[in-house]
């Protein structure tokens, strides 16, 4: 962060970003091996999000990202997780 000082709000949105991200990774492996399940194309984008939306928290927060470039990333992010990962026969 150029000309910007970390402050407590900061650190405090980064932490329960990385904390979320984090516990979500854990929670959806743990849901993972209680069903018996391998992974799956669903079980793969999950993780995904998982990583993907509070990164991109983190960005925002540390770094300059206009509001146009964050709107994009999101987009990016409802187009995947909206679209269609199997085949229809």
């Amino acid at each position: 962060m150029q000309g910007q000082e970390l402050t407590w709000i900061h650190f405090l949105a980064i932490s329960g970003a990385v904390v979320a991200m984090l516990m979500g990774i854990i929670l959806t492996f743990y849901r993972l091996h209680v069903l018996e399940q391998n992974f799956s194309a669903n079980s793969i984008k999950a993780l995904g999000v998982l990583v993907f939306l509070p990164s991109l928290v983190i960005f925002a927060v540390l770094t300059n990202f206009g509001s146009e470039t964050l709107a994009a990333l999101l987009g990016t992010v409802a187009g995947y997780v909206l679209s269609s990962s199997e085949r229809d026969s």
